[in-house]
C-alpha cells in the first residue's frame, strides 16, 4: 500500500511542476549563514520522480543561494487545505551550472517571471524611502540572465500527513539508493 502512496506523492508532485496546484508553491527552510533558520516561499518549477529531484527558480543574488552553498540540507513543505493533507520533504539542494539545462528552463519561463531577474537590486537588499539601496551594491551590467539561478534538490525523505480523517494517516519514504522504502508512522 505504501507503493500507491508513494506513486499518488510523485503524481501530485508532478501535477505541481506544470500547473497551479495545491503543491505548487512550497516552503523553502536553509540554515542561515548565521545559523538560524530561514524559510520561504518557492514555485515548484520540475519534478522527476525517476532522479528523486524537485527543481525551482531564483535570483543568483539572493540570500539563499548563499545559504545553498554554505550548507545543501534543505527542507519543504506544503499543504493541500481542500484535502487536509501536509507533504514535507528534505534532501540536497544543487545550483546547477549545466548551462544547456539552465537555458532549457529559462526558455520555459512566462515573461512575467523572466521580467524578476531584471529587477535592479538582490532580493532582500534594504532600501531608503526613494527605492534605493542604503548600502552601495553591485553595478546592474549584467544581463537578467546571468543572475538566474536553476536550484535541484535531490530528495532523501518524502512524509505524507493525512489529516482529513478522525484517524491521522502517517506514512514516511526514505531514499536507499534508487529505491523508497515506505514505513508507516504514528501521526
Amino acid at each position: 500500500m505504501t507503493e500507491t502512496l508513494l506513486a499518488k506523492i510523485w503524481d501530485q508532485l508532478g501535477a505541481a511542476a506544470t500547473s497551479r496546484s495545491p503543491f505548487n508553491f512550497l516552503q523553502l527552510a536553509t540554515a542561515g549563514l548565521d545559523g538560524a533558520p530561514q524559510l520561504r516561499t518557492i514555485v515548484l518549477r520540475r519534478c522527476d520522480a525517476t532522479k528523486g529531484a524537485l527543481s525551482f527558480v531564483t535570483d543568483m543574488r539572493s540570500p539563499k543561494i548563499q545559504e545553498i552553498r554554505n550548507d545543501p540540507r534543505v527542507a519543504l513543505v506544503g499543504f493541500d487545505p481542500a484535502a487536509s493533507v501536509q507533504l514535507r520533504l528534505s534532501g540536497e539542494a544543487e545550483i546547477s551550472d549545466d548551462e544547456a539545462e539552465r537555458l532549457e528552463m529559462w526558455q520555459s519561463l512566462r515573461e512575467r517571471t523572466l521580467i524578476l531577474f531584471s529587477a535592479p537590486h538582490a532580493p532582500g537588499s534594504i532600501l531608503d524611502d526613494n527605492g534605493q539601496p542604503l548600502q552601495a551594491g553591485e553595478p546592474l551590467n549584467e544581463e537578467p540572465y546571468k543572475r538566474f539561478a536553476l536550484v535541484t534538490v535531490r530528495l532523501n525523505r518524502l512524509e505524507w500527513l493525512d489529516l482529513s480523517s478522525e484517524h491521522h494517516i502517517r506514512c514516511t519514504f526514505d531514499r536507499d539508493g534508487a529505491t523508497w522504502r515506505g514505513a508507516w508512522l504514528a501521526p
